[in-house]
């Protein structure tokens, strides 16, 4: 008898995010979700429901005006379905409503979460709704109160609009209910700050936000669980990382496009020198991995979108609402590049060795994710008359769930938005997800060969 191969917790993620657009679809291709009513084409409504489950924010159409409010509810909702993770969403369902969990339910979530041990699942995915409710309602507030009193918004407007970018914004999505996305607000802090607060806060990760949360508290004891380490005095390595990785980033990034758009007059070059820094740091932080812009990206360098390649490809911190190889992966293959470099043995971090195992998931997860973007970017070429560099933003952007575009997106002919749409699902599940969830079994090994150590270099 032929036992039946179990369902993996990577496919059931993949299954759940899939049922999800095609619910998404569903509602964006009905009348009542489009300004021009009729039923029309299917596939903006499909890349539409794709970009905000994904948490994306490509879209090929003007989303302001394209669709009606019930279309921007839709749109609202599957972008929270997204961030949250369908089937993390789903399992949280049934905590609340029976206040039992199941151990395949509990390891389900772990997949899709990332951040903790199946028996803290419960507790950890009311943290999550907690913490994100609470994060959102305050940027929410924030922005409503500018648009009333700054923009003379009637109340319910302000609130909507407070509510749909807070809620697109902590969740890494760069939809905006502006034609323009957040060009109109290129000189107000008070928008840009704000949105792009809830962007790193929604990037950094929950393992981080939480750990944050106990050290503000003053609620750190001393454990040790899976092999996270974290007393008073010694931060968990994975917040370390993160921490000091969005530092770096932000700055080297906000320095990095200042440098070379301050003098562009169709970028930078427009404002004074605070609205300069404030654009930049707005520009530094949105391709990690939000996608709200505030200037005309088609208008910026070709040298500025590779660098905006590189923090999208990057991406944000593991555990979080964004997209990319994750800081901690990207921190992790430097440190074995010096580690190479200095002759060490081992790879240590902040006085911590790093398993091996890890540092193979690491390369793993980079060299597939180039392998993906590289290939894209040559089926997109064949298709397309658009240059490489412009393909390059398009695709590493959509892999990363980013959200940027130089402009072309609505231009791209059918073949190749279904591209980009297989590229945003292969980007927001994972490419080692993806693989897992292909795999039909896992291969034990019984022996193992002797070893030789070829030449390279």
């Amino acid at each position: 008898m032929i036992k039946r191969a179990a369902i993996k917790p990577a496919q059931i993620v993949a299954l759940g995010f899939m049922a999800a657009i095609a619910v998404g679809t569903v509602l964006l291709s009905l009348p009542i979700s489009r300004a021009e009513g009729g039923f029309g084409r299917g596939l903006e409504a499909f890349f539409t429901a794709t970009s905000a489950v994904t948490v994306t924010g490509l879209s090929t159409v003007n989303v302001e005006t394209f669709w009606t409010p019930f279309g921007h509810l839709v749109i609202l909702g599957l972008i929270k379905i997204g961030g949250f993770g369908i089937i993390t969403f789903a399992t949280l369902l049934g905590v609340l409503v029976s206040s039992r969990i199941g151990l395949r339910s509990r390891v389900t979530a772990g997949a899709e979460s990332a951040s903790v041990s199946g028996g803290d699942v419960r507790k950890l995915l009311k943290q999550v709704l907690l913490v994100s409710a609470a994060i959102e309602l305050f940027v929410t507030a924030m922005l409503a109160i500018r648009f009333m009193t700054f923009y003379n918004y009637s109340l319910g407007d302000a609130l909507w609009h407070g509510l749909f970018h807070s809620v697109a914004s902590f969740n890494n999505a760069g939809f905006s209910l502006y034609g323009a996305n957040l060009m109109n607000f290129a000189t107000d802090p008070f928008i840009q700050l704000p949105i792009d607060l809830a962007v790193i806060l929604g990037g950094l990760g929950f393992p981080v936000l939480f750990e944050l949360g106990r050290r503000l508290s003053k609620r750190v004891e001393k454990n040790r669980v899976g092999g996270v380490i974290e007393s008073k005095l010694h931060w968990t390595l994975t917040s370390r990382i993160v921490l000091w990785a969005y530092v770096i980033l932000a700055v080297a990034g906000t320095l990095y496009i200042a440098a070379l758009e301050w003098n562009n007059p169709a970028t930078l070059g427009q404002f004074d020198v605070a609205g300069k820094i404030l654009n930049a740091f707005t520009a530094s932080v949105q391709p990690r991995t939000a996608g709200f812009n505030t200037l005309d990206l088609s208008q910026m360098q070709p040298e500025t979108w590779l660098g905006m390649d590189v923090l999208m490809f990057i991406g944000a911190g593991s555990g979080g609402t964004g997209g990319g190889i994750k800081v901690a992966t990207a921190a992790i293959l430097i440190f074995i590049v010096l580690t190479e470099i200095r002759g060490d043995t081992a790879v240590n971090v902040g006085k911590r060795r790093l398993p091996r195992s890890i540092q193979r998931e690491a390369l793993t997860i980079v060299l597939l994710s180039a392998l993906a973007v590289a290939s894209s970017v040559v089926v997109l070429s064949l298709l397309t008359e658009f240059t490489t560099d412009q393909l390059l933003f398009e695709v590493v952007s959509a892999f990363a769930t980013v959200g940027l575009t130089t402009g072309i997106t609505g231009q791209l002919p059918d073949i190749a938005q279904l591209v980009i749409i297989a590229v945003m699902f292969t980007g927001r599940i994972g490419t080692v997800a993806v693989a897992s969830a292909l795999a039909s079994r896992v291969r034990h090994a019984h022996f193992e060969y002797p070893k030789e150590r070829p030449t390279i270099g």
